[in-house]
C-alpha cells in the first residue's frame, strides 16, 4: 500500500490525566480507550487505534502515548522509557510515518513537566519536523471555549510552545449531558483539525536515527548525571534482549549516543 492510500498518522501526548484518553474516545464517538494507571504505565508506551468515521470520511490511526509525569526521571526510567520508544519509533515506520502531533493540555499555566514533555515529543522523538497541534481541554464551563487561546496564546508561546494549529474543547459530556452541546462542537473541531493535518505532507521515520536521538536526548535533558553511573552494560542488555537489537547494531548504537553532536 503506498504512503499516500495509506490514514494518517498521530501521536497523542502530554501529561497524565490531561484527557489524552477521552480524546481518543471523543474522535471515535466510542469508547475505545481507558484511562491509563500511574503504576502500571511507562513514559513513551502506547497504545494505537484505528478509527474510521465513514460520516465524515475520516480514516486515521491514533497513537495514544504515555507521557512524563515529572520533569526528570531517574536510570530505570530512563531505560524502560527507551524500551517504549523503540516500540513506537518501529511501529511509526510500519504504519508509513506521522502526520502530526496533538499536544494535549489542560486549560491553565505551563508547567515544567508540560515543557518537558513537549521538548520529549516534539524535538527529541520528531526533531522538530512534524507539524504540531495543542488541544486545550476542560474548557467545558468557559463562556466561550475558543477565547481561552486569544487569553493565553502569548503565554504558551513565550514557554517555547508554538503551534501550527489548536483547538479548545471539552472532551466529556457532563451530568445529565450538561455539556452535550459543547461536547459535539468540540469532536467536530477535532476531526476539522486532524482531516487538515492529514493532507500535509507525511514526515518519514527512520528508525536507527530517530531512537539513536531520543537516546542521546533523553539522557542529555532529564536524567540527572549521577543516575548514570554503570549504565552502558545496562544499556546494551536493553538494546539486545529488550529491543531486540542484534549486538553489533546496539554497539553501534551506543557509540552514536556518545559521539558529540555533529
Amino acid at each position: 500500500m503506498s504512503s499516500q492510500s495509506r490514514p494518517p498518522n498521530f501521536i497523542i501526548f502530554g501529561e497524565m490525566g490531561v484527557g489524552k484518553s477521552s480524546l481518543v474516545n471523543l474522535i471515535a464517538g466510542d469508547q475505545l480507550a481507558e484511562a491509563s494507571s500511574g503504576a502500571q504505565s511507562c513514559t513513551l508506551q502506547s497504545t494505537p487505534h484505528s478509527i474510521t468515521l465513514s460520516d465524515f470520511q475520516l480514516n486515521v490511526n491514533l497513537f495514544d502515548t504515555v507521557g512524563l509525569d515529572s520533569p526528570t526521571m531517574n536510570n530505570a526510567g530512563y531505560l524502560d522509557a527507551l524500551v517504549k520508544a523503540h516500540e513506537l519509533i518501529v511501529s511509526l515506520q510500519n504504519h508509513g510515518g506521522v502526520h502530526g502531533l496533538l499536544f494535549c493540555i489542560k486549560a491553565g499555566r505551563v508547567s515544567n513537566t508540560m515543557q518537558q514533555n513537549y521538548r520529549l515529543f516534539f524535538e527529541f522523538l520528531c526533531q522538530a519536523q512534524v507539524p504540531l497541534a495543542l488541544v486545550v481541554t476542560n474548557l467545558e464551563n468557559e463562556e466561550n471555549m475558543d477565547e481561552w487561546w486569544t487569553k493565553n496564546k502569548a503565554h504558551i508561546e513565550n514557554s517555547g510552545i508554538i503551534p501550527v494549529t489548536h483547538v479548545c474543547i471539552t472532551t466529556i459530556k457532563g451530568y445529565k449531558n450538561a455539556y452535550e452541546a459543547r461536547y459535539l462542537e468540540s469532536r467536530m473541531k477535532v476531526i476539522k483539525m486532524l482531516r487538515e493535518l492529514g493532507n500535509r505532507d507525511v514526515c518519514s521515520v527512520e528508525v536507527s536515527s530517530w531512537f539513536a536521538r531520543m537516546c542521546k536526548k533523553l539522557r542529555e535533558f532529564l536524567v540527572p548525571a549521577k543516575g548514570l553511573r554503570n549504565s552502558r552494560q545496562k544499556m546494551l542488555q536493553m538494546l539486545t534482549k529488550r529491543c531486540k537489537l542484534p549486538k553489533e547494531d546496539a554497539v553501534q548504537l551506543l557509540q552514536r549516543i556518545d559521539a558529540p553532536d555533529e
